[in-house]
């Protein structure tokens, strides 16, 4: 196919249940706020180098489904791995070699340990940014890397085009540049839509979103508690992806738009708006790895470590 379409961050989910949350003030911790927002660009440029690299490789492609797969570097349109093949696997591993999340700093605990290092129940927090976290960013496997997530959303887009062009075979040049344009809006719009996003969360003065002093709403993509300057940029991302690269079919509006938006929303308030796990307890480790039997960090239990919930304690490390 021509075309590929486009997802979440590259940072992992992490949204813990206690009470403080991890504002970082850059008057007040200078280092950590840079790290944050540095890693909040990365994840950003870490997926849109992952779209090019797709992109590039569905060009030569033959119908409108899937046929370079960034979680095996697999290109099916190849009977024999080729030139194709090769040029797609350099790209992935030229994406993955560029993205570097210590590059400013190594304060994974300042930062509020974002990531989901298993697929097991509940959050088991890395152990560091590099080399712990980065994997999960880079994964073929975790169910939030956005390896796994650009194939998921970009078969939706092609599922959203045969809605709107019923009787089009997989294979019909129409279907093919319906899925081309609208993946190319919606990656466009989901570049605007990063950089709002990280205005916003980066803003403690009140002009981009005011999204530095709160855990709240403020820079969630169509949610009732956005800021309006916020929504504002929001809205001009849309109409400037559009007016460039045309306007989404009525399916891929009505289904991809909002999925494209939950999964910054989810993605970037992992990272900007988690809670702080350093208050829970001082003299525990922040990042805590929850099914170790031991409780640590923003935990209130683990397994058979237990005495806030004798016998009671969840999977997730929460007590009931």
């Amino acid at each position: 196919m021509k075309w590929f379409g486009w997802v979440t961050a590259a940072v992992v989910v992490c949204a813990l249940s206690v009470a403080s949350a991890n504002v970082i003030d850059p008057k007040v911790n200078k280092d950590a706020a840079k790290l944050r927002k540095d890693i909040g660009k990365q994840g950003a440029k870490y997926v849109f180098c992952l779209v090019k690299a797709a992109t590039k490789c569905e060009a030569a492609g033959v119908d409108s489904t899937v046929e370079c797969l960034l979680t095996t570097g697999a290109v099916t349109y190849e009977m024999t791995p080729g030139k194709a093949t090769e040029k797609f696997q350099a790209a992935i591993a030229k994406c993955d070699q560029k993205y570097n999340p210590s590059k400013k700093g190594t304060d994974y605990v300042g930062i509020g340990c974002p990531g989901d290092c298993d697929l097991a129940p509940g959050v088991q927090e890395c152990a560091n940014i590099s080399p712990a976290y980065e994997a999960t960013v880079e994964s073929t496997t975790l169910s939030t890397a956005a390896k796994v997530q650009l194939g998921g959303l970009a078969t939706l887009i092609n599922v959203a085009c045969s809605l709107d062009m019923i009787g089009m075979s997989n294979s019909d040049p129409a279907r093919i540049e319906c899925v081309r344009q609208n993946a190319a809006t919606l990656t466009a719009y989901g570049q605007g839509l990063f950089k709002c996003v990280g205005k916003c969360e980066n803003d403690f003065k009140n002009k981009k979103g005011n999204g530095g002093p709160t855990n709240g709403p403020n820079c969630l993509a169509a949610d009732a508690g956005a800021d309006p300057n916020f929504n504002t940029c929001d809205s001009a991302a849309l109409a400037n992806a559009q007016a460039k690269q045309g306007n989404l079919s009525p399916s891929n509006a009505a289904n991809l738009l909002p999925a494209v938006r939950s999964a910054i929303n989810v993605a970037t308030n992992g990272l900007y708006n988690r809670f702080d796990p350093t208050q829970v307890d001082p003299a525990a480790s922040p990042c805590g790895n929850c099914g170790n039997n031991t409780r640590e960090g923003a935990e209130e239990c683990d397994g058979t470590d237990d005495a806030a919930c004798s016998g009671l304690c969840h999977a997730d490390c929460t007590c009931p």
